[in-house]
């Protein structure tokens, strides 16, 4: 008799308590769904981060994957053993079958990506989220030329001064929102960073950088914009939260501004790594649930872009360091709540599965 499978877990629970499940048993694709198993989940702040503060719980954690396809609808356009990789939906009441940090999971075709030989296996399981929500907030917030449209035959037109600051550009949102303004022909791009992060960024495409942690970064930041003739930033992103207002300080009157987490400013747009469906979500300052609207053809755009960077990974675009974690899924656990208190330090996480 052949041996049942075991599908070890990470979750949060009703009482917002993270732990580990050995085997909460095998899933159930829809039609549209495959079946994977898990080769690497990549971590994310949010993994642990959305039950308290979004009121997703509970759930089996984790949104990035890359794995190997299991089970396929009839008319799907994958195969049983492909490697594919992707992320999958959030908002109350998301299933268990969803969350990546298991050997087992589903995920909607929609979300899903064949993984080319040019992009390694856990490069390809962190890449959709942060992907995604810079391009989110570059291509529909900022409506900057694609990449894929831009031209590469050219330099840049340093001539079109719309001047953008990426707050915390060596975060992984910043890392792709640096690479995809270099490759659209944003200039200048102004970023934010601790000292040791510059050289590497300028070489990504920063065109000044400065240190977050000066008592006068504003004021440098605003010096250098005199010399571009500019009264404030064009567009601005803080890509690692909480420094949505110090980026609105450097901002020009009409400036379109966004951050990763939810402003009380309404000026302040948030983007999203899934935006083709509604997303319902229980925000601690607000007493009900608020569903936030689909945006499917931002969605796809989005989803363009990121087809972009995977077409193009180690020649214009690439993460610049992912570590791996494999071993014990407790001591897996103890690294997503490092990262959601941002502990972990520079670079990506990809957990190795199955987990012990």
């Amino acid at each position: 008799m052949p041996t049942r499978p075991t599908n070890t877990s990470l979750h949060v629970d009703e009482n917002l308590a993270l732990g580990v499940h050995r085997d909460i048993g095998m899933h159930s694709p829809s039609n549209g769904e495959l079946l994977i198993e898990t080769i690497f989940s990549g971590a994310n702040p949010a993994d642990v981060k959305h039950a308290n503060l979004l009121g997703i719980y509970p759930v089996c954690l984790g949104y990035d994957f890359c794995g190997k396809v299991l089970q396929a609808s009839a008319n799907s356009a994958f195969k049983v053993g492909e490697t594919v990789a992707g992320c999958t939906p959030t908002g109350l009441g998301r299933p268990l079958k969803y969350g990546s940090h298991q050997t087992y999971m589903v995920s909607p075709e929609w979300m899903t990506f064949s993984v080319p030989s040019s992009l390694p296996l856990e490069h390809a399981a962190c890449l959709s989220v942060v992907a995604m929500t810079a391009a989110d907030a570059l291509y529909n917030f900022f409506k900057f030329t694609l990449p894929q449209d831009a031209s590469d035959e050219s330099p840049r037109n340093q001539k079109a001064i719309n001047p953008l600051l990426i707050w915390g550009a060596s975060s992984s949102v910043g890392i792709c929102a640096l690479q995809f303004a270099r490759a659209s022909g944003i200039f200048p791009i102004f970023v934010t960073a601790s000292p040791q992060r510059h050289s590497v960024l300028s070489k990504l495409g920063a065109t000044h950088c400065f240190d977050y942690k000066s008592p006068t970064v504003i004021s440098d930041i605003k010096s250098t914009l005199k010399n571009y003739q500019c009264d404030g930033i064009s567009y601005g992103f803080d890509t690692v939260g909480g420094s949505a207002q110090q980026v609105a300080t450097c901002a020009s009157q009409d400036a379109i501004l966004a951050s990763v987490v939810h402003e009380q400013d309404s000026k302040i747009l948030m983007p999203f790594a899934t935006t083709a469906e509604d997303v319902t979500l229980k925000l601690p300052s607000v007493p009900h649930p608020i569903t936030i609207p689909a945006r499917p053809d931002d969605h796809w755009r989005s989803w363009s872009v990121l087809q972009w960077a995977v077409q193009n990974y180690g020649t214009r675009f690439h993460l610049e360091v992912v570590d791996i974690y494999a071993g014990k899924a407790e001591g897996a656990l103890e690294e997503l709540q490092r990262l959601g208190s941002h502990g972990r330090g520079f670079g990506k996480l990809a957990l190795k599965h199955p987990l012990q």
